[in-house]
């Protein structure tokens, strides 16, 4: 409790630290209405829900007692709860009281978070983990601007492994300025967004007048990609970058203390940027396979088409069929192995008590958005037979290499 304490007591040293508690806070309101406008939210968190559970947590049924009226409620519950703490957090003497609010807001949300594998999103992530860096890591006013800026330097190592960022066919036709991104214009853009996150993330974490600039470029490119995406994630990014503002404002900076008093952020940081980098150690094409994904700071994703297929057989005949429907997943699952894997192995269970069903076999074929030719990605055989396992942090046998 006296580390807790301690956290407390930095918070309400710092007004930068109290305000950026409350634009924390905010993020949670911005995660309501976006899981309150899906649909499809509801029938992943009922009890009776058709399950897609984390790899890390094969048996999530444990965490599905309530109906969908319960969750509608549950949302409610969370969306008073991230604006009472708002509120708290712009008085000091109710700073304790935010702190308490903060964290528990943090466990709905991850416990909702955890219910199914389709609600990832990776913006979900970046929140999170400045979440526990503001609550429970010391000299907050220095680690977290150091984990904003290892997610930019993070994404601008991914935009440069993507061929088609660099070469700006990631880059969508803006729906503001149509007329100015020509072919050129795109590369160009491109270009600059990445020198924008490798070295301007530089500048965030450095005592000086660079990291202004850097601010403002960010501030306008989201505030414009308000127009272009949806609401979500500029929103989400707004809130975080606030630190900076704040900051300036109040006139408060980072004063690292001893060793002694940094070694959580450290250890912290550290374990932040081994996650990052596992979807390169790991052999293979990430954006298609996948595996390693789950832990980056920020989750690889590219424009992919994949075709999947699997043929059932019978006792006296072949059924082919292809799924699954990716309609409601966000980008970067619609084409992710383990989806399918998921789904085939609900199809196993199903058929197991057939007395006619003998076995399955799964094709995937997976190709980025230039590709010319599709890669194949899984080709098994009687796969209902065996005992396939997906691993989420280490290469999978059955996963081809490209």
């Amino acid at each position: 409790m006296n580390y807790i304490k301690s956290q407390i007591q930095e918070i309400s040293r710092h007004k930068s630290l109290l305000w950026y508690g409350a634009f924390l806070s905010l993020t949670h309101v911005a995660t309501f209405f976006l899981w309150q406008n899906n649909a499809f939210v509801y029938q992943y968190l009922t009890e009776n829900a058709n399950k897609m559970c984390w790899p890390q947590l094969p048996f999530c049924e444990f965490l599905r007692f309530l109906p969908a009226f319960g969750v509608q409620i549950l949302l409610y519950v969370y969306l008073v709860m991230a604006i009472l703490t708002t509120c708290l957090f712009f008085n000091k003497k109710t700073a304790g009281y935010a702190y308490w609010l903060l964290l528990t807001v943090n466990v709905l949300k991850l416990y909702m978070f955890l219910m199914d594998f389709r609600l990832m999103d990776g913006w979900h992530y970046l929140p999170f983990l400045v979440s526990f860096a503001y609550l429970f890591v010391r000299n907050k006013l220095f680690f977290i601007p150091l984990l904003i800026s290892c997610f930019y330097f993070s994404t601008a190592l991914l935009k440069v492994s993507n061929p088609a960022w660099m070469m700006g066919l990631e880059f969508k036709q803006s729906l503001w300025l149509p007329s100015f991104f020509s072919e050129d214009m795109k590369l160009i853009f491109s270009f600059y967004i990445v020198c924008l996150e490798m070295i301007g993330s530089l500048f965030l974490v450095l005592k000086t007048h660079w990291k202004a600039v850097v601010y403002v470029q960010w501030i306008i490119l989201y505030s414009l990609s308000f127009f272009v995406v949806d609401y979500f994630h500029p929103a989400i990014m707004l809130c975080l970058l606030s630190v900076f503002c704040l900051m300036f404002i109040f006139n408060e900076n980072y004063i690292l203390s001893s060793f002694k008093k940094m070694f959580s952020g450290i250890v912290y940081i550290s374990l932040v940027i081994f996650g990052s980098t596992l979807s390169f150690i790991i052999p293979g094409d990430a954006y298609l396979t996948g595996e390693g994904r789950l832990y980056a700071l920020n989750r690889p994703s590219a424009y992919i088409h994949c075709n999947s297929q699997i043929i059932l057989s019978f006792q006296n005949q072949l059924l082919q069929e292809r799924f699954p429907k990716y309609g409601g997943y966000p980008l970067s699952l619609r084409c992710d192995p383990y989806v399918d894997f998921n789904t085939i192995k609900k199809t196993c269970a199903y058929y197991r008590e057939d007395p006619k069903f003998m076995d399955l076999n799964w094709s995937f074929y997976s190709k980025r958005g230039y590709d010319l030719e599709y890669k194949q990605l899984v080709d098994e055989k009687k796969l209902c037979g065996q005992n396939l396992k997906y691993f989420s942090w280490k290469r999978n046998h059955w996963i081809k290499i490209h």
